[in-house]
């Protein structure tokens, strides 16, 4: 038993309660030799299931007890043990646990430590695991833990609420939506999700399913959380692909470059150090001395955001040098493709044949050296069919006899790169010139080199020029496609979820749903025949979300870009055209941008919901709205909330959110369930969950809530006389059918749940993903079963690799042995974007730009990452974890700026800047830079003074470049290309509290 428990129960138990189950004994004895009876007496106070006959049978033991041992040896007897994983958005977590349930009460989990050897010589996955998995146990049952539905009591966020049944708890939530409905139209429903309850039979995912089929908003969650890595996309059209853990072994040099693994990949850090004790080079880039700069060969300490410039002088001595890999820049990139020097546009066969039918915008020109002129790039194939030149310029006549002038991408690369000397980089970054120069010989000289960059380079207000400059670096030196190379993506494609797409369960469903996708992929291909299967599933995705093609029936888009919802709606159009706080280049406010984009139909079917359809009904689940967006306790407080008739949140645990709602719904926890952690190629195995123990209270798994909502917005209607519900684009969403239709056709129930999972392993089957006559039952027994396919989703297809049984897993494998194109405009690694805002923002190629000053000109930078004490804010309360740190948020800060401020150790101080403040706590740490502070996200409001979290000075810019359109790849769907909201290298400055501010 915990230690956490011991104290709970001696503090609230006593001889008082020991007299209630008329025992008599001394309380020394008592908790000698019962003192699992008193937890459970204690966890039965707080709602737990099992009651006075589960305590009684274990405190009123038959079993004599002859001495210590046996009393140990009764300890560790378990009424069952299951398999349990957390259904959650961890790093990337799907570690498999064995849950330990004695008298209806979950006491315990452990590691399985049952991971297969995959490649010999390879290390293997075990044990994975974290401390914050080791104790859910304790959070499972923790006071924060929701109970019962819930209503408030006064105004929102007063903290007072009543408990009511769930029948008027959904009956609320159900006339609310209709209200909505009937003022507004079904888009004034939004739909918002996360990764706090990361299931895939439950989470988000019936929720999901319900609001498509009423037409409500669904956002779209990777642009919310701001995990989409915008450059890998803008280079690669794609940016779900992934290196399994185990992968980082093959490799010869590891940069952990924006990542801090030692705090984020705990479960998966070790394969690092054995590749480390191996021979791997490791050498960690960060601006402060983390955890993981300990154990690396080599610490690079940059400025933060100036990364860019340290790439990018790395690939100017690449070249300068010699030490490209000619053969694969020619053959897998877009340098050797010519570029007209009078307009810096590619050179197109529109130019060239403009009065030709058939001249296509998208195909493209090399230089070929045999013959001496311009030569198609072939567009099915990366195979060059003649020699193309790298460097050069060349004379081109068009069709009316002017004579342009003509170069490559790689001559304008060159001309880019002259700016970025070692000792101009260094004065950027702060990275002595002989560094660099020894990490860039470093990197040629290596036969593998794997970037490892983690979700916070993506988070920078110029984070995406930094990846395509990572990205230009590994192109040039060939590490791509091979074992032991690449950069850190995602991808969670392999599992074929049809809870969102498919009309009917069962092989019905399956064969429906393939005709529905083989249409629309005929259409494509009448339009080009070159299309790869990876750029038709992509093509499906996005007619989907444009013109909703997979359901027989009219359904809501998949899912939106938040930042249209944001702008319009939410309170962010004053922020984001405030022209200081964003780049300079942007010639125009922001606003007039987004305009643009809108009117010129680059963001057709997915700008919702539109300016005329003000939001009514926020429903969110396995998230916390208020915490996560940036700036969102301050701004959609003051301007969203106000215009919101119903707040709804479901989730496990109180959050911030759940407590500013009007209706709170409790969510069956991850042992209270049968379900599936969302998997990831990181690991590549499908992690079984399976209920343990009744859900605690009156608490219900998701999939369960939304059938009963269903049902209750169903009724309702009918008593209205409430049939149908028409969108602004005149779709009419029948309400009459909805039970039927999310049912499956009556195939899965409120209590299916499990029949549900069996659709999805079974369709995964089909489609080769899993080993055949793989069944729920196989999970039962094994816990864990590895991917033999990448499925047929367009994100499992972005891996672009064969899942061999004694391999590691290695993406994009196909580009280089199969010689299938990218995904791009150019169907080649894309560095050279000439989209017409890119070429105004001088962002064609990569190129350094310095953070904007977010919140204001002020001295020092604000940064932060990932807590090593939670995964999201789900332990962020929990006690034990608590117990490992200060136990409260915390600012780290350098002693020099802290004392230049006459601050002192764990002093509180006000942390501000021109949009808000917070009061924090300061921690002195000599590893973090002067002029920067840190501080890592995931703390609740209410751990902070006055309930104001540090994003309360973080604007929450986004960077206008990711609304353009109407470019090659440069189009939305699920997950993808669109904007997300900065949040690292904010301007602050720091000064000791007050008296008057602490209330």
């Amino acid at each position: 038993m915990s230690s956490k428990r011991e104290r709970q129960l001696t503090k609230s138990s006593g001889d008082a309660s020991l007299q209630l189950l008329g025992q008599h004994i001394t309380r020394r004895s008592f908790l000698k030799g019962a003192s699992l009876g008193v937890a459970a007496l204690y966890l039965t106070q707080l709602g737990c299931r099992g009651g006075e006959e589960g305590i009684r049978r274990v405190v009123e033991q038959s079993s004599l007890y002859g001495n210590w041992t046996d009393l140990y040896r009764q300890k560790w007897t378990w009424d069952k043990v299951t398999w349990g994983t957390h259904l959650i958005d961890c790093y990337p977590g799907s570690c498999l646990f064995r849950v330990y349930t004695k008298d209806g009460v979950v006491w315990r989990e452990e590691q399985a430590g049952l991971y297969p050897e995959i490649e010999p010589g390879v290390p293997d996955m075990n044990p994975r695991g974290c401390q914050k998995g080791a104790c859910f146990s304790d959070v499972m049952y923790g006071p924060e833990r929701l109970r019962h539905p819930l209503r408030r009591v006064g105004e929102r966020g007063a903290g007072k609420w009543e408990r009511i049944s769930w029948d008027e708890a959904l009956t609320v939530v159900a006339d609310g939506m209709l209200d909505a409905m009937e003022e507004v139209g079904p888009e004034s429903i939004i739909y918002e999700t996360g990764p706090g309850n990361g299931g895939i039979v439950n989470g988000p995912l019936p929720g999901w399913r319900l609001s498509r089929l009423i037409g409500a908003t669904v956002l779209d969650t990777n642009g919310m959380i701001g995990d989409f890595n915008v450059g890998l996309y803008e280079t690669f059209g794609k940016f779900q692909f992934v290196s399994s853990v185990d992968d980082w072994f093959h490799a010869d040099l590891i940069l952990t470059w924006h990542m801090n693994p030692v705090f984020t990949r705990i479960p998966s850090a070790h394969f690092i150090y054995e590749a480390r004790y191996h021979g791997t080079q490791v050498v960690n880039i960060s601006p402060d001395y983390n955890a993981s700069a300990v154990h690396a060969d080599l610490w690079v300490p940059v400025e933060p955001g100036s990364d860019a410039a340290l790439a990018l002088a790395m690939c100017r001595i690449i070249i300068d040098e010699g030490w490209v890999n000619h053969d694969f820049v020619v053959e897998q990139t877009d340098l050797p493709l010519l570029v007209r020097l009078d307009n810096r546009r590619y050179l197109r066969q529109t130019d060239l044949e403009p009065e030709e039918p058939d001249a296509r915008d998208d195909q493209f020109y090399v230089w070929d050296e045999e013959s001496g002129g311009p030569a198609l790039a072939p567009r099915d194939t990366l195979r060059m069919k003649v020699r193309p030149a790298l460097e050069g310029r060349f004379a081109v006549a068009l069709p009316g006899g002017e004579q342009i002038e003509v170069t490559t991408v790689f001559e304008l690369l060159r001309e880019r790169l002259d700016a970025y000397t070692p000792e101009h980089a260094a004065s950027i970054t702060g990275v002595r010139p002989s560094i660099i120069r020894r990490l860039a010989k470093m990197v040629a000289e290596a036969k593998r080199v794997h970037i490892l960059q983690g979700w916070n380079v993506n988070k920078y207000y110029h984070g995406d020029l930094i990846e395509r400059s990572q990205a230009l670096l590994l192109a040039l030196t060939g590490n791509f496609g091979r074992k032991g190379t690449g950069m850190r993506g995602f991808n969670t494609g392999q599992l074929q979820v049809g809870t969102v797409v498919k009309d009917h369960a069962g092989i019905e469903g399956f064969i429906k749903l393939a005709e529905n996708v083989l249409s629309v992929e005929e259409e494509l291909l009448a339009e080009d025949p070159t299309l790869t299967e990876e750029m038709l599933a992509i093509g499906v995705e996005q007619a989907e979300s444009q013109r909703r093609v997979l359901l027989p029936y009219p359904s809501g888009p998949l899912t939106v870009p938040a930042a249209f919802y944001w702008y319009w709606h939410a309170g962010y159009k004053e922020v984001w055209n405030r022209p200081e706080w964003s780049d300079p280049a942007m010639k125009r406010p922001l606003g007039e941008y987004l305009d643009e984009a809108v009117a010129k139909g680059w963001w057709e079917g997915v700008a919702l919901p539109p300016p005329d359809r003000p939001p009514r009904v926020l429903m969110e689940v396995g998230c916390s709205t208020l915490r996560r967006t940036r700036g969102g306790y301050k701004i959609l407080r003051e301007r969203l909330w106000p215009q919101l008739k119903l707040i709804t949140t479901v989730d496990v645990r109180m959050s911030a959110t759940a407590r500013q709602s009007d209706i709170v719904l409790p969510a069956a926890g991850f042992y209270e369930k049968t379900d599936f952690r969302f998997p990831t190629a990181h690991i590549n195995f499908l992690t079984f969950t399976e209920q343990a123990v009744k859900p605690v209270g009156e608490s219900k798994p998701e999939w369960e809530i939304f059938s009963l909502l269903a049902s209750k917005i169903q009724e309702r209607a009918q008593a209205r006389g409430m049939t149908t519900v028409t969108d602004a684009d005149g779709r009419e969403f029948p309400l009459d059918q909805l039970v039927e239709r999310f049912s499956m056709h009556g195939a899965v129930r409120e209590h299916d749940g499990e029949a549900l999972a069996e659709d999805m392993v079974r369709d995964t089957v089909r489609v080769g993903a899993l080993p055949e006559r793989t069944s729920l039952e196989t999970f039962r027994k094994k816990g864990i079963v590895r991917f033999t396919g990448l499925g047929q989703t367009a994100e499992g297809l972005n891996m672009a690799t064969d899942i061999k049984q004694n391999e590691t897993v290695s993406p994009l494998r196909w580009h280089i042995e199969r010689k299938m194109p990218y995904p791009t405009l150019t169907r080649r690694i894309q560095f050279y974007i000439d989209h017409e805002w890119f070429l105004e923002a001088d962002e064609a190629l990569p190129r350094h730009k310095p953070n904007p000053r977010m919140g204001g000109s002020f001295p020092l930078t604000m940064v932060s990452g990932h807590l090593r004490w939670s995964i999201h804010s789900t332990w962020v309360a929990n006690r034990l974890m608590l117990q490992t740190h200060r136990g409260e948020p915390f600012l780290m800060m350098n002693p020099q700026d802290a004392v230049a401020r006459g601050l002192a150790d764990n002093d509180e101080v006000r942390v501000y800047n021109d949009f808000d403040d917070f009061h924090v706590r300061v921690k002195f740490s000599p590893s973090v830079r002067p002029g920067e502070v840190i501080i890592y996200h995931a703390w609740e409001p209410y751990q902070y003074r006055n309930w104001k979290p540090y994003d309360t000075v973080i604007p929450g810019m986004i960077k206008w470049l990711h609304l353009a359109g109407g470019y090659g790849h440069l189009k939305f769907w699920r997950n993808n290309w669109q904007p997300q909201q900065a949040d690292r290298a904010i301007a602050v400055d720091v000064e000791k509290s007050s008296s008057e501010a602490v209330v």
